[in-house]
């Protein structure tokens, strides 16, 4: 991989970010940031590197050739990004969907939509049979919004495989992780609550409000379901993105057109007024309509920022080709 200025890596760093808030909000896959701002190809190149052979360059000490092999300099600012999101931006995000649920749906439906047309502009081998493929994506996607969601599961086996299936939603645009955890039923308890306690953790043991013992006894059980989703969503992500790399370099116009379907079948969950509580509420009910309100204007006022940020993206990769 070539040489980044600090100017890249910055913007690598904001780009994890990015990705870190579209894991969050349901309905929105991460890879869809990564296709959109143009880095998916080498995320998925770079996790297809963390493998056996990267293992033993890694305890043989030969760390030059870890770094060089697996491009791990790029998957630590990504990293990075996605780390700062989940305890800054993903808290504001929170507040936002208590107090503004319909124009942050409104904005992410915006992005959402602009970047599947795109996505239809920019593959070029339409026909029967691509056509096909896209509308299987479609209806997978739109399915799995009409699933009831589980009851909470704290049973760490289960947080473990919510950890490897949510990862999909960074390794395959379309699908989204943080739906699927809702549909498992533990979105609440991973993505909010022991996001939320590592944070008060953290705080609370730098500030020397009790001693290590005293605050791991009050929050421990929500550290270890964290530290266990974070272990299943490490090992989904290498697996899942060697799958999907072999899949790439072998039917990549395939893969394509069916990721484009599970993008628009995503969409129904985003609309602003669907009856989708993302937060606080385990009676989810999918695709029944609100009333419109006087809150209607800035809804579809968040839906051209939306579109209008998607596009000011695709502007740019295109000026820098």
């Amino acid at each position: 991989m070539s040489q980044r200025s600090l100017y890249d890596k910055i913007l690598l760093v904001i780009k994890g970010l990015a990705m870190g808030v579209a894991n969050k909000i349901p309905g929105v896959s991460g890879g869809i940031v990564a296709v959109v701002t143009g880095f998916y190809e080498e995320f998925l190149y770079s996790l297809k590197r963390l493998n056996f052979k990267a293992f033993r360059l890694l305890i043989n000490g030969r760390f030059s050739h870890f770094i060089q092999y697996t491009n791990a300099r790029f998957l630590l600012l990504i990293t990075l990004g996605i780390l700062i999101s989940y305890f800054t931006v993903s808290n504001l995000l929170d507040l936002a969907l208590l107090h503004f649920e319909k124009h942050v749906k409104g904005l992410f439906f915006g992005m959402v939509m602009v970047s599947a047309i795109l996505l239809i502009r920019d593959f070029k081998h339409w026909n029967f049979k691509y056509i096909s493929f896209c509308a299987i994506g479609l209806i997978v996607g739109l399915l799995i919004t009409f699933l009831d969601p589980a009851p909470e599961n704290r049973d760490l086996l289960f947080v473990f495989f919510c950890g490897a299936i949510s990862i999909i939603g960074m390794t395959l645009p379309g699908l989204s992780g943080s739906f699927l955890l809702i549909l498992l039923g533990n979105y609440a308890l991973l993505l909010v609550d022991s996001v939320n306690a590592l944070g008060e953790f953290t705080v609370r043991l730098i500030a020397g409000d009790e001693t290590f013992r005293v605050l791991f006894a009050q929050y421990g059980e929500l550290l270890t379901i964290l530290a266990v989703f974070i272990v299943g969503s490490i090992s989904g992500l290498i697996v899942i993105s060697n799958v999907l790399h072999y899949i790439l370099t072998r039917f990549e116009s395939k893969l394509r057109a069916l990721i484009i379907g599970f993008i628009i079948g995503s969409l129904p969950i985003l609309w602003p007024w669907s009856k989708f509580y993302l937060i606080g509420d385990s009676n989810i009910t999918i695709l029944s309509t609100n009333t419109v309100d006087e809150t209607s204007f800035f809804s579809l006022l968040w839906i051209g920022i939306g579109g209008l940020i998607v596009v000011a993206l695709d502007l740019y990769d295109r000026k820098k080709q």
